[in-house]
């Protein structure tokens, strides 16, 4: 009994299998975790090193190299790159595909284990992290306080961080920006050079006489005590009274020590007033949206006491409200595809029964799929879930899921219309005859995902997309399942009256066709000679069209940098940024401002704005960044850059170029060369290097021959210099109910000019004090921003943002310039991280793309037993691409991940009109008609189904595609979803259109030609073997 047979035979128990489906996918939807990305992890761990009030040289020498050396036999270990800048160490280490990260990991802990000896005393943690977008915070809001600092330092880390943290569903509450006051003990060097007392041993005796240890436990009377030796300090008093050892002094005849605010050369506001930035983490399990939702129902609360009526709060980034906008976008879009879908439906049959029955595979199929999600999380492990990627599968296959059913549909009406069956045998008959045409076509749809499991789980386009492919797969196999059970069912039931004849219309169409084919028929060097020239013309625009790693991330942030004079004290930057944001302000409703937070120090400052929803204006982010930057006023020293992230593409497409070798001050100079060569490169702009922006330093060298006749190392002196400048804490104290930094330095009028530095004294071997400049020299030199290697090499970037799409015309350039640049002995070059990951992704997809095409011949050879039929029914890829070419080079769409990922699906989708026209005449050929015969009346029987799944489709994917075309109806492309599925379903409906069209006209001629061509082979060997 055939599936039909039993779907019409016992339908009770059918629709109770459907119901049953169908309720638990209800049930399902809400129980799957809602999430703004899938849950992914790269093999690659992140080592982080916080070092603060350093240099890149010292954190490099200190931290970076050690670490490198002892990550440098991992196993699995891929590449290693390192930054070393002048707070933080940085180790990025990638392993290769396939690598267990929780070993992994552990063995970095281990290595950093064995070689924490070796570094800083004073480095007191290293963090190990691994990259998942999920890890990310999903709602960051500043918080503003015009009132007492004390008063608002108690408000946040005493209301509303604890009232956050008790949020259920949140794991971590961030706090950055607030100043707490510190134990500050500010040295007088005039009084200690008049006591002969040296910086460093003042320092020493600060650190050591600030200690707890456990010392072990002592039994008496029978019990057990543990000992403690407690000399912590416990009040500023305390620290002010401490013996200097050698003296009759105490710490407060040299210095003043105070409980206060330290100097603070940073800051941080929102719309012009002082702020701190809260950022939220989620558990893991958690749900985005209800964390979020209860997140900010805090904040409203407090907001309504009379003590916080003055707090201001802004919510900069909130994920949850990007999931709620974009799934709001694909839910619209989908069930504007889905309407349209049906409306093509009616427009074709003419008949509601047989649009609703059509209809209702829609959303059966996608509740299933629900079903389905919950049990591969709950049976398989699964991490699949409900997140921008998985409903993206679903959307783009809602105008694919009435195909089956069509197909079905219209057999079942053809045999009751021309064979005036009744209507249930006619639905059984009907059903049986396309079942395997079916089956064969879901099989070549789903096969094309197939290659992407060689494409290994490292790869980010298989772990950003793998849900994708999950739920694609499900809803497809659904809607199979709903078309060979449900529709044969209901129509035996609808269909019992007599059928109306076909439109007038598609008579005439029908009869149109029929006299073109069997022109082609006649004709057939004409027809293939006009498709090699139309397959020459789709290869040169696909040689024209520009390529990039992957679209634009929607964003409705920018941000703007600027490089400040060393001049500039933090009140002269505050002034800066404070008429910046005047300005802004002032022009909120033309620049689309909702919100504007600046942050930075000394030498650097940024502005990010946030702007009003992308519905609300017609400019794109981008735009919206020149329009801006250029209103910026002029300052002398002040530059201002657009901001531009190197690694992994930030608001612009970059091309990045990357230097290694040994010396830095030779890659220096190699990098400014090259920076000014791409400078003149058109269609290049915001060229620069990764040292440009290094701050001027002064460096002490100690004259190693004269410190020793003194009795003095070179680190007694740089730990000395290190003590008078360093705001690093040396040691903690306890004030109230939490721990608090120690601070040591020089009075302030001490540090204010290299002359101060110069006569700081040192104690000699022999007694008696030396200055320090008698014994070093002080030269200013620009130091570098930070230190980057790779694979242990020093490294610089020279790199750029294109003014258009795409990047690889700009590359290709830039390429050749490297290529006749002779570079010195030891030194090399290579295209950046975005380009080669471009490169790596499109032969990756490539090889895809042809797998793809291997399975679907399989498949096709094992279904009609024949080993050249299958030819046939691939031509009708080449159809496909034929229009996805177009579209993307009319569109100006670029070739990126999410393109080829729509190409893949086009290879699986264009073969269904083949199979479904190629099955059914080989059908009539073996009821006895002739090939010319069974061409054109096969031809005739599948124009109706083509038609109709080929437009339904289509027409279920523009609501996609009209953004990228009409954006002035839509709202900036960049800033909205359209941008990361419109080349998905651009592939889609522009290949569809083409492959539909051909596959009709000109598949029937090479079904012949390839058949005549097998015929002469076999007879050739006949004749060869008798």
């Amino acid at each position: 009994m055939s599936i039909a047979e039993f779907s019409v035979n016992r339908p009770v128990t059918t629709i109770m299998i459907i119901v049953s489906v169908v309720t638990l996918g209800m049930i399902s939807y809400t129980r799957l975790p809602l999430m703004f990305l899938p849950d992914m992890s790269f093999p690659s761990l992140n080592v982080s090193v916080p070092y603060p009030s350093s240099s890149p040289e010292e954190v490099e020498r200190l931290i970076t190299r050690p670490l490198e050396d002892a990550f440098g036999t991992l196993s699995n270990m891929k590449s290693m790159e390192s930054n070393s800048s002048d707070d933080n160490a940085r180790v990025r280490i990638e392993f290769e595909t396939g690598t267990d990260m929780n070993m992994a990991a552990m063995e970095v802990r281990d290595r950093i284990d064995q070689v924490r000896g070796e570094l800083p005393a004073d480095v007191e943690r290293i963090r190990i992290r691994r990259w998942n977008p999920n890890d990310m915070p999903i709602y960051n809001f500043s918080v503003a306080w015009g009132g007492d600092p004390a008063e608002f330092y108690n408000i946040v880390t005493k209301v509303i961080q604890p009232r956050i943290q008790r949020v259920d569903g949140v794991a971590n509450v961030e706090i950055s920006g607030m100043i707490d006051k510190q134990l500050l003990v500010h040295v007088d060097s005039e009084k200690l050079q008049s006591h002969n007392l040296d910086l460093f041993n003042l320092s020493q005796t600060l650190t050591q006489n600030n200690v707890t240890l456990t010392a072990g436990t002592v039994t008496e009377g029978g019990k057990k005590y543990s000992v403690r030796s407690v000399n912590e300090y416990r009040a500023a008093e305390e620290v002010a009274n401490l013996p200097i050892p050698g003296t009759t002094l105490s710490l407060r005849d040299v210095a003043e020590v105070t409980f206060d605010y330290p100097e603070d050369n940073s800051f941080q506001r929102l719309n012009g007033v002082d702020a701190v930035t809260i950022r939220v983490y989620k558990t893991s399990t958690a749900n985005i949206v209800d964390v979020a939702q209860r997140t900010q129902l805090v904040l409203d609360e407090l907001q309504t006491q009379p003590q916080f009526a003055d707090l201001e709060t802004r919510v900069f980034f909130d994920q949850s409200q990007s999931i709620r906008d974009r799934l709001s976008d694909l839910r619209n879009t989908g069930l504007l595809g889905g309407m349209l879908a049906v409306i093509v439906l009616f427009l074709f049959l003419r008949n509601v029964r047989s649009t609703l029955i059509i209809s209702l595979a829609i959303p059966i199929s996608i509740i299933c799929t629900f079903t389905f999600m919950y049990l591969l999380r709950q049976g398989a492990g699964s991490t699949v879930s409900i997140n921008l990627i998985s409903l993206m599968g679903l959307m783009l296959a809602v105008g694919m899921l009435v195909d089956a059913a069509v197909v079905v549909l219209e057999s079942i009406y053809r045999h009751r219309q021309e064979g005036n069956l009744p209507a249930r045998i006619a639905a059984v008959v009907g059903t049986r005859e396309v079942t395997m045409a079916i089956i064969a076509a879901t099989a070549t749809t789903l096969c094309v995902f197939m290659p992407l499991v060689f494409l290994g789980g490292g790869s980010r386009f298989m772990l950003f997309m793998k849900d994708f492919v999950v739920t694609f797969c499900i809803v497809m196999v659904a809607a199979v399942f709903i078309a060979l059970t449900l529709i044969p069912l209901v129509s035996s039931r609808l269909f019992n009256r007599p059928l109306g004849k076909p439109s007038a219309f598609f008579a005439r169409l029908s009869g149109l066709y029929t006299s073109v084919l069997a022109w082609n028929l006649k004709h057939r060097f004409v027809t293939v000679v006009s498709f090699a020239a139309i397959l020459y013309g789709s290869y040169w625009l696909y040689q024209n069209i520009e390529t990039e790693f992957q679209p634009m991330a929607p964003t409705r942030d920018i941000a703007i940098a600027a490089d400040l004079p060393s001049s500039y004290s933090i009140e002269d930057v505050k002034a800066v940024f404070t008429d910046v944001e005047t300005l802004l302000l002032d022009r909120k409703e033309d620049f689309h401002i909702e919100s504007i937070s600046s942050y930075g120090s000394l030498r650097r400052a940024n502005i990010r704005i946030v702007l009003t929803p992308p519905e609300e204006r017609q400019e794109s982010a981008t735009q919206l960044q020149t329009r801006i930057t250029s209103a910026l006023p002029e300052i002398a020293g002040v530059q201002w850059r657009p901001g531009r992230m190197r690694r992994y593409g930030g608001g612009q497409s970059g091309v990045d170029v990357e230097l290694k070798g040994d010396n830095m001050a030779v890659l220096s100079n190699i990098a400014e060369d090259i920076r000014n060569r791409m400078e003149v490169i058109p269609g290049l702009k915001d060229v620069d290097t990764s040292l440009e922006r290094g701050d001027e330093e002064i460096q002490v060298q100690v004259d190693r021959a004269v410190a020793q006749t003194y009795g003095i190392s070179p680190r007694q002196a740089a730990r000395t210099v290190q003590a008078a400048l360093s705001s690093r804490a040396r040691g903690k104290f306890k004030a109230d109910d939490r721990e608090v930094d120690i601070l040591l330095q020089l009075e302030e009028a001490d540090r204010a000019s290299m002359q101060k530095l110069q006569n700081m004294t040192f104690e000699r071997a022999e007694g008696g004090m030396i200055p320090v400049g008698n014994l070093a020299s002080f030269t200013k030199q620009k130091g570098p921003d930070a230190i980057e290697r790779k694979d242990r090499e020093s490294q610089v970037e020279v790199g750029g943002n294109t003014t258009g799409p795409g990047t690889r015309a700009i590359n290709t350039q830039v390429t050749e310039m490297m290529e006749n640049m002779e570079l010195p002995p030891g030194y090399s070059w290579s295209m950046g991280r975005n380009w080669n990951m471009m490169r790596e992704s499109q032969g990756e997809f490539l090889f895809a793309i042809m797998l793809s095409v291997v399975l679907i011949y399989l498949i096709m050879a094992a279904i009609s037993e024949s080993f050249i039929q299958p030819f046939t029914i691939l031509l009708s890829v080449l159809c496909g691409l034929v229009g996805a070419f177009i579209v993307f080079y009319l569109s100006g769409t670029t070739l990126n991940t999410n393109s080829y990922l729509g190409v893949i699906v086009l290879s699986g989708l264009a073969v269904n009109n083949a199979i479904v026209l190629i099955d059914h005449v080989n059908h009539l050929r073996r009821e006895g008609m002739t090939r010319t015969e069974a061409l054109l009346l096969g031809g005739r029987h599948r124009l109706r189904p083509i038609l109709m799944t080929s437009l339904t489709t289509i027409f279920g994917l523009l609501p996609m595609v009209a953004p990228l075309f009409f954006p002035e109806f839509f709202g900036p492309v960049e800033d909205r979803g359209a941008n990361q599925w419109g080349p998905v379903s651009l592939a889609l409906v522009g290949g569809l259109t083409t492959s539909g069209i051909l596959t009709l006209i000109l598949l029937p001629t090479v079904y012949t030609i390839f058949e005549d061509l097998s015929n002469w082979v076999t007879s050739s060997v006949k004749r060869a073997w008798a």
